[in-house]
């Protein structure tokens, strides 16, 4: 065995350690979603969804790219464990991942919005 020093970096995690405790990051992994979608330049919201937003399963409405939508989810779900912030609204959102509607996707977009108005926050210990 071979000591390898303290922790920095663990798969999408930045770890970083102070007097005070050990803080969790994962300031970059937010940042590339908002790439990816080119949603980088816009405007941030306070909150990652609307007061009362009801999202329901309608066979009527228009279907959003499925394999981009569980992309997005699969990374927001793997975000949500150190943004417990958003943990309920994912998980929401995710139920949806079988077949997603533009609706759906508009909140997905939302929580990314969200996440840009703070991308390095994280979780203290």
């Amino acid at each position: 065995m071979k000591d390898l020093g303290d922790l920095k970096y663990f798969p999408e995690i930045e770890v970083a350690r102070s007097k005070t405790g050990i803080f969790l990051s994962q300031r970059k992994y937010v940042m590339d979603p908002l790439i990816e979608t080119g949603m980088f330049g816009y405007k941030h919201v306070d909150t990652p969804i609307e007061m009362n937003h009801k999202l329901c399963e309608d066979m009527d409405q228009e279907s959003t790219n499925k394999e981009q939508y569980q992309r997005l989810i699969g990374r927001l779900i793997y975000l949500a464990h150190t943004r417990l912030d958003i943990s309920y609204v994912v998980s929401v959102v995710s139920q949806f991942m079988h077949s997603p509607s533009v609706s759906h996707r508009n909140v997905v977009d939302r929580i990314l919005r969200y996440l840009k108005s703070a991308p390095g926050k994280g979780l203290m210990f």
